[in-house]
């Protein structure tokens, strides 16, 4: 059964409410019923993904709609702005990234403190994150 142009438009704008509203099974299951497997569909799958925090998954079907229509720029402006709501995590400290203030070693944010010792950034954030989860706090700033 091949899927008409309107009835896609309707179950996308269906699947669209039911993953605002967070019933993120119900649209997948929709999703699934859909046999035409077109651009559309990809982004769609994607975007279900992406929101049960499957990402690796999600860029894979956002991928497979833009490799199915790349000239559908709604699906390509959509990627990229999801794409980069998670830009301020991942800066690096070279480029001017989040929260640090880059002077000296810029081996972190926490002035320094760690070029006096044998101890690498990493490790750091790791003990940071383990007090963290017991309620204290190492490294403030982090």
């Amino acid at each position: 059964m091949e899927i008409s142009k309107s009835y896609d438009e309707n179950i996308f704008k269906e699947i669209i409410n039911l993953i605002k509203k967070r019933k993120i099974d119900l649209a997948e299951e929709k999703l699934n019923s859909i046999t035409e497997k077109n651009a559309m569909w990809n982004y769609m799958y994607g975007l279900m993904l992406f929101n049960k925090s499957w990402y690796d998954s999600a860029i894979y079907y956002f991928n497979n709609a833009i490799s199915l229509d790349p000239s559908n720029d709604f699906i390509k402006e959509s990627y990229a702005n999801l794409m980069s709501r998670h830009k301020h995590y991942c800066d690096d400290y070279y480029h001017g990234g989040y929260r640090r203030r880059n002077r000296g070693c810029s081996c972190c944010c926490c002035d320094d403190c760690c070029c006096d010792f044998d101890i690498s950034c990493c490790d750091l954030i790791c003990l940071d994150q383990c007090c963290e989860c017991m309620g204290g706090d190492l490294i403030e700033c982090i």
